[in-house]
């Protein structure tokens, strides 16, 4: 296991619970943490935080969340830089508790492009609601998910999507985010109309639209094929990656969500809302397919879904038509 986090290409951590000791770092988050060389292998996580703690690894420890978000500033040589941290825990064998840790610092920190891994990472189905947390857009992929369209998703309580046990987590979770403003994740066993699916990786973002007195939230489901991601290495690897994919997913949907509201975002599948961010973002096909680590050609192909389906024939007039102003926020 501590192998498949140092050849990680992400930059990624391995941490004991509560003590947060670091028990494996990857090459990207070693060179992060200690850019004068050494290891952070066996120190603490807060020994290179130059600010408080935000106190919600108590949480995690206590079973109330099984991940957060963080922002938090790191030592880096002689200056300091900000880095937001995801946490997540896994479990071990004999009733161990670890964490995965996530570093997702401005990619001028890094210095270097992440390496392209072997393989496919997973996708997951993004979303946001409104105020009452009734589901007011979600991608088309759910329906491989829950065996129901995205229309009937739409209009449902976030509640109504999870079964019963895993409704008080959810409440915790969206009063964290509600309280920080960070983000928040946690296991759920998503059902709807009595369909119930396989356990999935919730994590929610919160937002603050114009217009809105009362915040709402960007959501990302990606299932947990592996339940105890310490028991293989392929399951730790399994981790990482769709630990990697959910909080781009969310972190698009989020994105999305401040969009003018257009019908044709509903008939978009989350694959396909990413790509579509990251292109209003600035970014071009190339670094799109680097950073989703995807060919050039699979996202071309993406664009021309999305072409279709909002009836555009070009980037430009699809950046023209989700750029609008005339139309209500979403």
């Amino acid at each position: 296991m501590l192998d498949v986090v140092t050849n990680c290409p992400l930059p990624s951590l391995l941490l004991a619970v509560p003590s947060e000791q670091i028990l494996a770092a990857s090459g990207v988050a070693e060179r992060l943490l200690c850019p004068d060389g050494g290891s952070p292998v066996d120190r603490s996580l807060e020994d290179f935080a130059a600010d408080e703690p935000t106190g919600a690894l108590d949480l995690m420890v206590s079973g109330r969340l099984d991940g957060y978000e963080a922002r938090r500033t790191i030592h880096h040589g002689d200056r300091t830089v900000p880095v937001t941290v995801w946490i997540r825990v896994v479990d071990g064998q004999e009733r161990r508790r670890f964490a995965l840790a996530k570093l997702l610092p401005d990619p001028a920190a890094i210095g270097e492009a992440l390496r392209r891994p072997e393989g496919a990472t997973a996708e997951a189905v993004v979303g946001s609601t409104d105020a009452h947390l009734t589901v007011d857009r979600v991608s088309t992929d759910v329906a491989a998910l829950l065996d129901h369209r995205a229309a009937d998703v739409v209009g449902q309580s976030l509640f109504r999507l999870i079964d019963t046990p895993d409704a008080r987590p959810l409440l915790q979770a969206l009063a964290r985010g509600a309280d920080t403003g960070l983000g928040t994740s946690l296991s759920v066993r998503p059902q709807l109309f009595g369909f119930r699916a396989s356990r999935c990786q919730l994590l929610l973002l919160l937002l603050l639209l114009p217009m809105e007195p009362s915040p709402s939230f960007a959501f990302a489901l990606v299932d947990e094929e592996s339940a105890d991601a310490l028991t293989s290495a392929l399951g730790m690897k399994q981790a990482l990656w769709q630990f990697d994919e959910v909080l781009r997913s969310a972190t698009a949907s989020r994105m999305a969500a401040e969009l003018p509201a257009d019908p044709g975002l509903g008939r978009l599948s989350g694959r396909e809302l990413e790509i579509v961010m990251r292109l209003m973002n600035g970014d071009r096909v190339p670094a799109i397919a680097e950073s989703l680590f995807l060919s050039p050609s699979t996202v071309r192909n993406h664009l021309s879904a999305v072409f279709r389906k909002l009836r555009v024939g070009s980037q430009q007039q699809l950046i023209h038509l989700l750029r609008r102003t005339d139309a209500p926020s979403s």
